[in-house]
């Protein structure tokens, strides 16, 4: 058997031994169902002994070649291709997460549908600051009550409310015609028509009394309604608000209304001031958002889900290869520790990714093939990394294999501090992150040490 055929047989089993966690761990995952402080920990001891296993195999390696033949080109190489793989990898993994891809990970998730709420909220903003009840109020008081804030559409022709009800909602009209009728006795008037930008339902609101009007949709309403805890909440808290409800009042009883095209250029500002207060707030994102946003994508991002994690596969078994071919080009064993610092990445990864494919409702058999054809795709990109490099580079291609070496550490690297660590942040907390990520450090030093 020739030294190349060697090799990638070498490189095979390596890449195919490092991911067989995969499988093990999609079956524990689906099986065992662990907590997440186990999954946490795991992961961020994996995310530890990659991290070493990335700064001292590839990284000093780069430093070591450098300062043999006293070529900096070399290092620069390195670097200028850990740059590139670092954008390579993020550009790759912001189209797979538009696609679905986000849910491989929960912290992905869970930012996923942090954005996703901060877009419907500045629009709630944009929309809200038409609202001539709400423009009386400082920006910042408005701001906060977004994550209260609920969008509610009602057909032409309904009954939004009876005259005589209790109230429970305040409602802003974002768009749509309201009829406010008075029912005395046998007969019914309309005694005022609300458009875009009016309010309703205040009035029970602030007397606590039984509802005064009937509210009938014209055409097609869209509103946002605010409950009635909120609302008393904030007029508590804000004397603008105390103001403005009685100005509301008066001008309700005195069926006045407001409707000129001055108020056009304040709400324009006001939209601005409460944009501006809104980025410093923190939208909370709750158990509820994400069990609502799952059943939305259920059982449509599988595909999505395994080509993200083959792309986070894909710089570990490009480098397992190159690890193979600088082992025997230095006559040296095999990196025990970036092995060990993959298989125990992997294997969280694979635990906390198949629940969330069995919470969309895939079948079990289909769970645990994806990841079985994900860990023997690591094996033949090992062996493809250890087939393209050669074994003793000469002249620029010198530069070019520490390049490529870069964009695969970079991409890795990337990797890491992108989902890897932030997910076990967000599943087990700082301590136990924090601590696991120095553990698999030291562990990795450690079986570095043994294996020389």
């Amino acid at each position: 058997m020739s030294i190349t055929m060697t090799l990638a047989v070498t490189a095979l089993f390596w890449g195919c031994l490092s991911a067989v966690s995969l499988p093990i761990g999609a079956f524990l995952g689906t099986w065992l169902k662990p907590s997440n402080r186990i999954t946490s920990s795991l992961m961020a001891f994996g995310g530890g002994a990659l991290l070493f296993a990335l700064t001292i195999e590839l990284f000093a390696h780069s430093l070591h070649k450098s300062h043999e033949g006293h070529d900096v080109w070399i290092v620069l190489a390195t670097i200028i291709g850990a740059l590139f793989g670092g954008l390579l990898f993020e550009t790759l993994n912001q189209i797979l997460s538009s696609k679905g891809g986000f849910l491989r990970k929960a912290s992905l998730f869970k930012k996923y549908v942090h954005r996703k709420k901060e877009k419907k909220a500045q629009l709630m903003i944009q929309s809200l600051s038409k609202i001539r009840f709400l423009n009386i109020l400082p920006a910042e008081s408005v701001a906060q009550l977004i994550p209260y804030v609920n969008i509610r559409r009602y057909p032409a022709g309904v009954t939004v409310f009876s005259q005589g009800e209790q109230g429970q909602e305040l409602f802003f009209i974002v768009q749509g015609n309201v009829q406010v009728i008075r029912v005395s006795g046998n007969d019914s008037k309309v005694i005022d028509e609300l458009g875009a930008g009016d309010t309703f339902g205040e009035m029970a609101l602030i007397s606590d009394q039984p509802r005064t009007a009937t509210i009938r949709t014209i055409d097609e309403v869209e509103v946002y309604t605010l409950q009635k805890i909120d609302f008393q909440y904030l007029l508590k808290q804000s004397p603008e608000m105390q103001d403005a409800s009685r100005k509301l009042m008066a001008e309700r009883l005195q069926n006045i209304s407001l409707k000129d095209d001055s108020f056009r250029h304040e709400a324009d500002l006001w939209e601005e001031k409460a944009l501006k207060n809104f980025n410093r707030l923190s939208l909370p994102v709750t158990s509820h958002d994400l069990e609502v946003e799952m059943k939305s994508r259920k059982g449509g991002s599988a595909m999505a889900i395994w080509l993200g994690i083959a792309l986070d596969g894909i710089p570990e078994s490009l480098i397992i290869g190159m690890l193979v071919i600088n082992a025997a080009a230095d006559n040296q064993n095999m990196s025990i520790a970036f092995i060990a610092g993959v298989f125990m990445a992997n294997l969280p990864e694979a635990m906390s990714s198949a629940v969330t494919m069995r919470r969309q409702g895939i079948n079990l058999k289909r769970i645990f093939f994806m990841w079985l054809s994900l860990c023997i795709l690591t094996g033949i990109g090992a062996m493809i990394g250890s087939v393209i490099f050669p074994v003793d580079p000469q002249g620029m291609m010198r530069y070019y294999i520490s390049g490529i070496e870069g964009v695969a550490a970079g991409a890795m690297l990337t990797m890491i501090a992108n989902t890897m660590l932030p997910e076990a942040f967000e599943q087990g907390g700082s301590t136990i992150s924090g601590l696991s990520t120095l553990a698999g450090f030291i562990v990795a030093l450690c079986i570095k040490l043994i294996g020389q």
